[in-house]
């Protein structure tokens, strides 16, 4: 059994010749997901299967949820950072023989909408006790 490369219109999945740029069919590029020097590197069979929408949404679906990741990240970071800063400056202000209690308080919630995107919010508040 011989396996044939085809080559795929992204556009209007029309089969076309393996070196077209442009679907002869609609006109439409063919080579809209790798820069041009990087595609020519690449076996055809590859490059068929990178421009396919389905390999294209799991790849922006990656990317999203790494981002979220790093965004979680900064974010938590820049509380620890502030529950620091803010224990430091009660420390020097207070007077000897009280003792300062600062509690942060984080909430974070996810809420899907209609349409399936996934919204993210989050609330930091601060408390602080003397006694």
């Amino acid at each position: 059994m011989s396996q044939t490369v085809e080559r795929i219109c992204p556009n209007c999945r029309a089969s076309q010749a393996l070196e077209a740029t442009f679907c002869n069919a609609c006109g439409a590029p063919i080579e809209r997901v790798l820069a041009p020097t990087l595609n020519r590197l690449l076996p055809a069979a590859l490059r068929q299967q990178l421009a396919h929408p389905v390999v294209r949404s799991v790849a922006m679906g990656a990317l999203v949820m790494v981002a979220q990741v790093l965004i979680r990240v900064v974010q938590q970071n820049l509380a620890q950072s502030a529950s620091h800063a803010l224990t430091k400056k009660t420390s020097s202000t207070s007077t000897p023989g009280s003792q300062t209690t600062v509690t942060a308080r984080r909430t974070f919630w996810q809420k899907t909408n209609r349409n399936g995107t996934i919204r993210s919010e989050e609330q930091v508040s601060w408390q602080r006790t003397e006694k």
